[in-house]
Order: structure tokens, then sequence, then C-alpha cells
């Protein structure tokens, strides 16, 4: 049987706001241990924003100043729960993303599926 992604993903992952500052991203993946945020507006995925999104003002002070909407990606990778994991792994590389959302279904949870993810479970095939 083919390995789906909705068995490796992180449900419900923490998110963002698309109006909140830089800094606050950097607090939130500091206090959760992750390294990418899903961004809401309204309750809608409009973007995912990921540390080396904020590595890029890490030396700047405008962090407090500097909106997650200038610096999120806007276009984020979103598959399917059931899609093939091999699949989604190889794209993830092709595209060169850290992450994909995982769009709920119906009666299924969203998710997110990061690199992290990705290693976790080669460990296991190890």
């Amino acid at each position: 049987m083919e390995r789906v992604i909705k068995d490796y993903m992180t449900e419900l992952p923490h998110t963002i706001g698309v109006g909140v500052s830089v800094q606050k991203a950097v607090n939130t993946m500091r206090e959760y241990h992750c390294h990418h945020l899903p961004v809401l507006d309204g309750g809608h995925l409009v973007g995912v924003i990921s540390s080396n999104d904020l590595r890029i003002l890490k030396s700047s002070s405008d962090q407090d100043k500097t909106r997650v909407s200038e610096i999120m990606t806007d276009e984020p990778y979103i598959v399917d729960p059931d899609a093939p994991i091999r699949k989604v792994i190889k794209e993830m590389l092709s595209l060169g993303v850290g992450s994909a959302i995982v769009r709920a279904k119906e009666g299924q949870k969203w998710g997110i599926f990061t690199m992290t993810d990705a290693l976790k479970l080669l460990i296991t095939l190890l």
C-alpha cells in the first residue's frame, strides 16, 4: 500500500495572522519549535512563512514594523491529504520549498508536511 501524506503531516499546525509583525512570527516559531507557519487572513490560508524567510530580516531592527505579509510566500505548495508521499517529497525538492500545506477534505483535518517530517519518516524506514 502506498504511503499518503495525511499519515505523516502535522495536523492543525500553529498559524499566524497576515498582519502581525515579523517579530511575533519569530517568537511563535521559537515557542512552538517549528520552522513553518501557515499564514491566515480571516481564517483563510493566504501564505506560509518559514524560518528561512525570517532570516532575511534577522539583522534588521525593523522586525516589529515589518508585517508577515511583506515576506511570506503567498503561493504555498498545497496538496490533497491522499497524495502519495513520494510524489509530494519529489515536488517539494523540485520546487525548492520546505513545506506542503495539506488541504482538508470532508471530515478531515488540514495540516502541514515539512522536510523535518520527511526526515522523521526516513528514520523509521532505515
